[in-house]
């Protein structure tokens, strides 16, 4: 065989092999690419956890990053806040309560700042995860900086109802009952939308 014909028969074979890893490399899937590059991105397990504050959604979503690094979106047990945005449950409760989206609108953003109030960003917070619900958002109760227990605060202080739809402890109406009658937090100037949300009517 001349040189001509050997170099030749290198030259294919180096380009068959680059051809090969090549195809080989596009047809694994971005998830199987990602994984050899960044770290799988992990369910958090039920537990106790040491948090950092990141973001305060509104009254009852919070955003915090484990000491693991991890972040994870929180939907609060227990309470509901007003709607602040746009969206189904924003137009839902106003249709529901009789009133306007600005005023909807405004006890939202009376309880996210409220929220705002507990929680700084960076704040060392205890949260406690007890699973995950809808758009895959952990559900927890927080503890501020100062150790209080959140979820059952702002039904106290009156930004929150109490979220009827799954288990919450019962000491909780007795809390609604006193924030109503005492004209707390956003029973003040939002009663009727507070009686409505709270109590259907």
């Amino acid at each position: 065989m001349n040189f001509k014909k050997l170099v030749g028969l290198i030259l294919a074979i180096v380009i068959a092999i680059a051809s090969y890893l090549i195809e080989e490399k596009l047809l694994k899937s971005p998830q199987e690419t990602s994984r050899t590059t960044e770290k799988v991105k992990q369910v958090i397990p039920p537990g106790e956890y040491i948090a950092k504050v990141e973001k305060i959604a509104d009254g009852d979503t919070l955003t915090v990053r484990l000491e693991n690094g991890q972040k994870a979106k929180l939907r609060l047990l227990w309470i509901d806040t007003p709607e602040k945005n746009e969206g189904y449950k924003l137009l839902r409760d106003v249709e529901k309560c009789g009133t306007s989206k600005k005023r909807m609108k405004e006890a939202g953003q009376k309880a996210t700042a409220y929220a705002k109030r507990n929680f700084h960003k960076g704040d060392r917070v205890k949260v406690k995860i007890e699973g995950q619900g809808h758009f895959k958002r952990y559900l927890a109760l927080i503890w501020n900086k100062k150790g209080e227990l959140y979820n059952e605060k702002i039904i106290k202080d009156g930004y929150a109802c109490i979220y009827r739809k799954a288990k919450y402890p019962k000491y909780l109406e007795k809390l609604l009952e006193d924030a109503k009658k005492h004209r707390r937090g956003l029973w003040r100037d939002y009663y009727d939308i507070m009686n409505c949300l709270c109590y259907g009517n």
